[in-house]
């Protein structure tokens, strides 16, 4: 038991450190994610996104850090050959793997509540901020764009002369908010030149030389301003959607199954989203031993080697058969059941083997 407190010791240290790094690197590609879709929104909204881009991706990357510190811990236990002098004294293998099933254990504890709870918030979060992103948009439109859709509205431009002036303007306003100028449109137009104002809850354009959309040309247009004025308020709700299963957490969840107010595939599908989150938490049991057993396999190979092996199992074994459960379930192709706990029978053969090659060495 001290070795394997020694060794839990050394594991939760690399953990804390691979986890800083992981992070540091996930959040400078979420301020360019976030950098992108502002759409030249003030500073406040790519501030904002960046937190809420990073706590979503956490749950996929605590296999990683864990399995990265086994390995690591693991590797140099295998390179110093204390497992040799561990079984020469009569420790079996099986009790050398008690540090990483006990970090393991650990990190399913952590990252239980942070799936079932803390991220469907962060989801929510984001959809509400991303509802604005358009409207803080308006205020502060990025010159290197040429259109803007936003819910029911699509407002496109082929050049600009100042803040919120635009010129050779195309407008659309349409039943169906995922039509840009196509079908079910209540209004289309085309103007020489419009000035947008935001005022509050009001949005409002100022057109000069409006004409009819066919008339391109311009022959029939108007000189005098014509204004539009609109709801923003309206507009906001119209693009924003309902709460999904995946913005609820897991309490909400049952509850809302519990409840009987749910179709039978609704209710299938918020059973599946129930039982993924539990799957991807207790599948960090069998990749910390997964881990041990490739570190032992490794020897000390550095932080490259083990991140690689770590991030090269996943992406190859675990999380493809993680996405394609997911969609199959989405498909009605699998029972929830089965495409929630699918994924970490994936990992069965692969911690078999590689514990049937490590016996034979012993």
């Amino acid at each position: 038991m001290v070795l394997a407190r020694s060794y839990l010791r050394e594991i939760l240290v690399r953990l804390v450190v691979a986890l800083a790094g992981v992070v540091f690197l996930v959040g400078l590609g979420a301020a360019i994610r976030a950098s992108a879709t502002s759409q030249g929104a003030p500073l406040w909204v790519p501030l904002s996104l960046v937190p809420l881009i990073v706590g979503q991706a956490l749950p996929y990357f605590f296999p990683v850090v864990l399995m990265v510190a086994v390995v690591l811990t693991y590797g140099r236990m295998a390179a110093d050959l204390e497992h040799v002098a561990g079984q020469a004294a009569g420790i079996r293998p099986a009790k050398t793997l008690l540090a990483a099933l006990c970090a393991g254990v650990m990190m399913t504890a952590v990252a239980y509540p942070v799936t079932s709870s803390l991220v469907p918030e962060l989801y929510h979060r984001m959809r509400t901020l991303m509802t604005q992103v358009p409207v803080a948009a308006l205020q502060n439109t990025n010159p290197g764009r040429s259109e803007l859709h936003y819910g029911n509205l699509y407002l496109s431009w082929h050049g600009r002369s100042g803040p919120g002036v635009f010129h050779n303007v195309l407008l659309s306003l349409s039943e169906d908010e995922n039509a840009k100028g196509g079908g079910g449109t209540e209004l289309r137009l085309r103007a020489d030149r419009a000035r947008m104002l935001v005022e509050g809850s009001k949005l409002s354009f100022a057109f000069q030389g409006l004409r009819s959309f066919r008339d391109t040309k311009g022959l029939l247009s108007n000189p005098d301003d014509t204004w539009l004025r609109l709801n923003l308020s309206e507009l906001q709700q119209k693009h924003g959607s309902s709460l999904r299963a995946k913005d609820m957490p897991s309490s909400a969840i049952r509850a809302e199954v519990q409840s009987g107010k749910l179709s039978a595939d609704e209710a299938g599908h918020y059973r599946f989203i129930y039982w993924q989150r539990m799957s991807m938490c207790v599948a960090i049991l069998p990749l910390s031993l997964v881990g041990a057993l490739l570190g032992l396999r490794l020897r000390k190979g550095g932080f490259l080697a083990a991140f690689s092996a770590s991030l090269g199992l996943l992406l190859f074994v675990y999380y493809p058969v993680f996405f394609l459960c997911d969609n199959l379930e989405e498909m009605r192709a699998l029972p929830p059941l089965v495409a929630a706990w699918l994924p970490i029978f994936s990992l069965l053969p692969v911690a078999l083997f590689l514990y049937w090659k490590e016996s034979r060495r012993a």
